[in-house]
């Protein structure tokens, strides 16, 4: 189950002291907040704290749930501590809280434990409401084949994300193809929860069979790097132990992954003879007026062709439009008009006050790839904000200093291209953003770029990105 934060309190938590202070506190948002800090940064110290928040009684709502002790749970599902089973499995005893019993179970499976099959076993046989989707998942993950007569029959069960979940488990058994299958069909599903749930079903998997049925699968991209990651973790694994992965596998989803850190939208409309009739002026009063993604398409292309540089204040415009595949039509405009859309993608940038919009203009700046948007794609590398979006805007912003880079002779650009990217690639938390960042700096291939990717794979501890750097290396040398 996917939760929010919370909201920081009014005390500063900013250090493993300061967050298990709170969560002995009084003020109970405060160590809510302190519960969800210490499993983000995995502080293992907070282990016994954790665990004696499981049983927290002052927290409690109206309905009768235990925010807390939720919190506790999904934090010790981080730490991966075997020593907080005994706690958890004590916490499922809770009968008045589903959700403290869905988050406990999803932190077993994933401390990994295998003692605590038995107590998962007889939830699964309990004649009362249990968490389903999370238990038979957690079964899969902790290898508990002999749950099998009783995970059978939630193939057929009312909910689909149940039926996923009991589908993924007995591929996990029998490896027999019919099982992916169920959970590949889900991923075009009307219902985009579901498509979303199938897509972590099949990460979870970890089967190369899937890896393409989630690139083209209608989820966001973010969700297909998270997955597709996953795969080719489970790859390397079985490469260094039952050598079933081959190099060229992981080759194809290494691939993939460079390919979803930066999307590249192509135009394709349906033109005819009146559209290609029209004078300028005329098709961008129809641009602004269609509703139809594939019309819409069909103008930029012929605006693009005749290189109306008129166009791109429309373009501009559109991109605020909710159908996304209209606004990538238009990102697919700006880009075919540069260099004249430069200066008025970074001009729009600096006056949006809306987060799509702009993550929409830094695709089109990285495509791109002018010098004259060096400075802002910078600041957005470096920049954190706390907004939905900030991941994604900011790998790609990586990507365009990358771009940068390369097609550039100058020193004063490349260089604080390469000193941003390999800030990115040595401290940024997020894994996506290091990655993108050592795609970067083997495009531009220089020598200082080979440096920072040299050191930084000294220090990398994901095997994802390491594999990354190790060939973006290989590409700096040949």
């Amino acid at each position: 189950m996917v939760t929010m934060p919370a909201a920081p309190p009014p005390e500063r938590i900013i250090s493993a002291t300061t967050a298990i202070a709170a969560l002995t506190g009084d003020d109970n948002q405060t160590r809510y907040y302190a519960a969800w800090w210490l499993g983000k940064h995995q502080i293992q110290a907070a282990v016994t704290f954790l665990c004696e928040a499981l049983q927290d009684e002052r927290y409690r709502t109206e309905q009768g749930g235990y925010p807390l002790r939720r919190q506790a749970a999904r934090a010790l599902g981080q730490l991966k501590n075997p020593q907080a089973v005994p706690a958890l499995l004590a916490a499922l005893s809770c009968p008045e809280d589903l959700r403290l019993r869905e988050a406990v179970v999803q932190a077993l499976g994933a401390i990994g434990d295998r003692q605590a099959i038995p107590a998962l076993i007889q939830l699964l046989k309990s004649d009362s409401e249990q968490p389903y989707e999370m238990l038979i998942e957690a079964l899969g993950t902790l290898q508990a084949w002999e749950a099998r007569p009783l995970v059978e029959p939630f193939l057929q069960y009312q909910s689909e994300r149940v039926q996923c979940a009991a589908a993924r488990y007995l591929y996990l058994l029998t490896q027999e193809t019919p099982y992916i299958e169920r959970i590949i069909k889900n991923l075009s599903h009307e219902n985009m929860y579901l498509r979303w749930a199938a897509a972590f079903d099949l990460g979870a998997i970890g089967h190369l069979v899937a890896a393409e049925a989630i690139i083209n699968a209608k989820v966001g991209n973010s969700l297909k790097l998270l997955n597709l990651k996953r795969i080719l973790e489970a790859a390397l694994t079985k490469n260094e132990t039952e050598e079933t992965a081959k190099p060229e596998d992981c080759q194809v989803l290494l691939a993939a992954i460079d390919g979803l850190i930066i999307e590249k939208q192509q135009l394709v409309g349906e033109i005819d003879w009146q559209l290609e009739n029209l004078n300028n002026v005329q098709l961008i009063a129809h641009l602004s007026k269609s509703v139809n993604p594939l019309q819409v398409a069909a103008i930029i292309q012929i605006l693009t062709a005749r290189k109306a540089t008129m166009a791109i204040a429309a373009l501009l415009e559109i991109l605020h439009h909710h159908h996304p595949a209209i606004s990538n039509a238009a990102v697919a405009g700006l880009v075919a008009l540069a260099p004249d859309s430069v200066e008025p993608l970074i001009a729009a940038f600096e006056t949006a006050q809306d987060h799509g919009v702009q993550a929409y203009i830094v695709q089109a700046l990285a495509q791109i790839g002018d010098e004259r948007s060096l400075d802002l794609l910078i600041k957005i590398v470096g920049v954190e904000v706390a907004n939905h979006c900030q991941g994604t805007i900011r790998r790609v912003a990586a990507r365009g200093l990358g771009k940068i880079g390369s097609q550039s002779q100058n020193p004063a650009i490349i260089q604080p291209a390469i000193d941003k990217l390999n800030w990115g690639l040595l401290y940024a938390e997020d894994w996506a953003l290091r990655y993108a960042a050592a795609l970067s700096l083997g495009e531009i291939g220089t020598k200082a770029a080979q440096t920072c990717l040299q050191q930084a794979l000294a220090q990398e501890t994901d095997e994802v990105v390491q594999i990354r750097i190790q060939t973006s290396l290989v590409v700096c040398q040949s």
